[in-house]
């Protein structure tokens, strides 16, 4: 789908991201939300999780409804509205040459949500062949390597912002935490005496 010899899609600026896509790349950002967008709306209305989506909001007690119903109603809503405001980030700068840092995350969000999304319809696992070109589905195989190709540079170009790892070898000390007041290591354990 990428040819070789075009431009980088994206390249970092002094002022964010420009993004480089083609008239039918963008087309394709901008269709592709769609039944995401209705299925999340289904959670937000109902409380209750679509077959699609399940993979995003997985049950943190599958066997306590109790403690699930608890853990549901702290943190549900706010999930929701973070894959609805990824989205809608998304969706709004889909045709957009230059992205902001955080529009930039947003898209990262965003565009795993739609591949986990894509690859729960899919039924992609950890073992997959590659389809056949007969493939009835083989457009929205296409569509899942796309996304999967955009959402790893943005994971490489988000992590040139990353600070440099810290330096190795007799720079760090071998207990990064050092040893806390009232002579106890970090793990609780006494400190030895200097012999």
């Amino acid at each position: 789908m990428i040819s070789p010899g075009r431009p980088p899609v994206l390249v970092r600026t002094d002022a964010g991201f420009a993004l480089s896509l083609t008239a039918d790349e963008r087309a394709l950002l901008a269709a592709i939300p769609s039944r995401f967008a209705e299925l999340l709306a289904q959670v937000g209305e109902t409380g209750k999780v679509p077959r699609g989506l399940r993979r995003l909001f997985p049950a943190a007690y599958p066997t306590d409804e109790m403690a699930e119903a608890n853990y549901v109603s702290l943190v549900r809503a706010d999930l929701v509205e973070h894959h609805r405001h990824a989205l809608a980030v998304f969706s709004a700068t889909a045709s957009a040459t230059h992205l902001a840092e955080d529009e930039l995350e947003a898209w990262l969000a965003a565009l795993n949500d739609l591949r986990i999304f894509l690859g729960e319809s899919l039924g992609v696992t950890e073992e997959m062949v590659e389809p056949a070109s007969d493939d009835p589905r083989y457009s929205e195989w296409l569509c899942y390597d796309y996304l999967t190709y955009l959402e790893s540079l943005v994971v490489d170009s988000l992590a040139e912002l990353l600070p440099p790892p810290a330096p190795t070898g007799n720079a760090t000390p071998d207990d990064p935490w050092g040893d806390p007041p009232g002579g106890l290591r970090w793990d609780g354990t006494p400190v030895p005496p200097d012999l």
